[in-house]
């Protein structure tokens, strides 16, 4: 199938996922609980939001403003949607490239987005420059459990273990203040959520497409792509 052929179908996997991560509900309260910012006046980032559900949460939990910055156009509208539904107007969703972003928040939040700048060492140099001073970054990234097959790293390039990502983060100037991975029931839900949205469309290629996805995850990566979850504080 060509790229195009794929966009569709990406697009409606994403479409049946609340986040777009290997992320559950009580990890989503649990990160929400741990970025609560100090002192009033304060305003949360999303960089590469998506439809914006944990942004919300956050802005909604601790009563801040926030601003998400998404590219697809199609997916900001989502997240404007979702935001208007929850009655969230101090939330503001920018159609815009993540990386021309330049406004410092205290609480920032990148979940999966690292290719945004062109890799992770890259994400956190930037992303140090827009957590302000006694701020917090929340970084969602993906790393290998265990030494993974060549076919795996080529789908998946050349990924750290946890320590590796909790050092890249340390190197960048950060302190790590919580690091945790997502579990498999987690990814288990995820890619079972991402696969149904493909399996909805009901075509013979998407559905062919779905069975090469299920079978590249339950026969390739499950339980050995992880994705952590990093709270971090400027040095």
């Amino acid at each position: 199938m060509t790229d195009q052929d794929l966009k569709p179908l990406f697009a409606a996997a994403a479409a049946n996922l609340v986040h777009n991560a290997p992320l559950g509900e009580d990890r989503v309260v649990d990160l929400v609980r741990r970025l609560a910012p100090a002192g009033s006046g304060r305003r949360a980032l999303d960089l590469g939001c998506g439809g914006g559900e944990l942004l919300l949460r956050l802005c909604q939990a601790h009563g801040i403003a926030g601003d998400g910055v998404e590219r697809d156009a199609a997916v900001a509208d989502r997240a404007r949607s979702r935001a208007a539904d929850l009655g969230l107007d101090q939330v503001t969703i920018h159609t815009a490239d993540a990386t021309a972003w330049t406004q410092p928040a205290d609480v920032v939040v990148n979940v999966g987005g690292s290719h945004i700048w062109g890799g992770t060492e890259q994400a956190l140099a930037a992303l140090h420059t827009l957590t302000a001073p006694g701020g917090r970054l929340l970084f969602g990234e993906g790393f290998y459990r265990v030494e993974p097959t060549a076919e795996v790293r080529e789908a998946f390039g050349d990924l750290p273990d946890l320590a590796g990502l909790a050092r890249a983060a340390v190197a960048a100037g950060f302190r790590p203040l919580h690091v945790a991975a997502s579990t498999v029931a987690e990814w288990d839900d995820f890619e079972s959520d991402w696969r149904a949205g493909i399996e909805h469309v009901g075509t013979p290629q998407a559905r062919a497409f779905a069975d090469r996805r299920r079978e590249e995850y339950l026969g390739g990566y499950r339980d050995v792509l992880g994705f952590g979850w990093l709270i971090l504080m400027p040095a």
